[in-house]
């Protein structure tokens, strides 16, 4: 059986404005992308990122969705690595500037483009942002050289 690492990512929109809540990441995975983090074991999926959001923007979530998921499987190691992405514009709270995993803010989506985003995140929005799009998944092709090892798909 493959080990699974399980994480999650959640798109707040504030529906007043239309702005996106970002976190530029000083830690893993840096520069701009949406926040998020990893799923405890045994902890619910749902409660997860909703405790994650707490931590890291100070907000608390009240409905959210699911919006699909970003995966790749690594061959080499036997493990999985699941991220689920929600979505929601209902929440309440005082927003954090800073945590430790870094600044938090809102922006318009459009100025994302102009910004230095984490690693892979400015294909992952197609997840976020098109209906028609459910998953981003990363297919190890081991018998590709190390710097074209991964191949991108989206279902």
């Amino acid at each position: 059986m493959e080990s699974i690492k399980l994480m999650n990512m959640c798109k707040i929109v504030n529906h007043q404005t239309g702005k996106v809540l970002v976190q530029e990441r000083v830690k893993s995975w840096q520069g701009i992308a949406f926040p998020g983090g990893k799923i405890k074991p045994g902890e619910s999926i749902v409660l997860s990122v909703k405790r994650e959001i707490l931590e890291e923007t100070g907000l608390k979530l009240n409905k959210i969705k699911i919006c699909g998921i970003k995966d790749w499987y690594d061959k080499k190691t036997n493990e999985r690595n699941l991220i689920i992405l929600f979505i929601s514009d209902d929440y309440e709270g005082k927003l954090l500037s800073e945590t430790p995993e870094g600044k938090v803010y809102w922006i318009d989506e459009e100025e994302l483009k102009n910004k230095k985003l984490a690693d892979d995140f400015e294909k992952l929005l197609k997840v976020f942002n098109d209906d028609k799009v459910n998953e981003m998944i990363y297919i190890d092709n081991e018998n590709k050289n190390e710097n074209q090892r991964w191949d991108l798909h989206f279902y």
